[in-house]
């Protein structure tokens, strides 16, 4: 990694913005989720958040080391020299088409993708899960890779959740 002199360094720090996008190479995916990225002589880090609008278990799942990719950078904070970026923000949220082109009460299917105490969540279209609550499940145990049909119950952009109900059909 070529590594910049002090001036240098704040110089490069200082000509970057919020929203601009940025070549980097991911240099190293840590086993705690974040990825560190090359920029130039500035190691830059991606939260694994950022790596997906589906949710991952690991950056390693989406991207490899060596790998060089565009990153929306999200922040720079001068005093600790240290650059916040995104993949995910390259890409529209699919929460926003899911919410424009589906109404509440609409039945869609979807593939259990994880139990929680508190119920299941269920993938309804790329990028976007939802949760049916425990006490919707009436008893009925659900696993991940079940399909059910479920009944869009509330839709919320801002936090990018979905409320459903289980259809008394179930699945199949």
């Amino acid at each position: 990694m070529l590594t910049l002199r002090a001036e240098e360094r704040l110089e490069f720090l200082q000509g970057l913005e919020r929203g601009q996008v940025v070549a980097g190479v991911v240099s190293h995916i840590a086993s705690f989720g974040v990825t560190f990225v090359e920029l130039g002589g500035v190691e830059a880090q991606m939260n694994i958040p950022e790596v997906s609008w589906s949710p991952v278990d690991s950056p390693a799942d989406v991207i490899r080391e060596g790998q060089e990719l565009p990153f929306t950078v999200l922040s720079v904070d001068m005093s600790r020299e240290r650059v916040s970026l995104s993949l995910k923000d390259l890409t529209p949220d699919p929460m926003r088409e899911f919410a424009r082109t589906r109404r509440l009460g609409d039945v869609v299917r979807g593939q259990v993708t994880r139990s929680v105490p508190f119920g299941v969540f269920i993938r309804v279209h790329d990028g976007i899960e939802g949760l049916v609550g425990r006490d919707e499940l009436d008893g009925r145990e659900l696993h991940p890779g079940d399909e059910v049909d479920v009944e869009i119950a509330a839709i919320n952009i801002n936090s990018r959740r979905v409320r459903l109900a289980l259809c008394l059909n179930g699945s199949s």
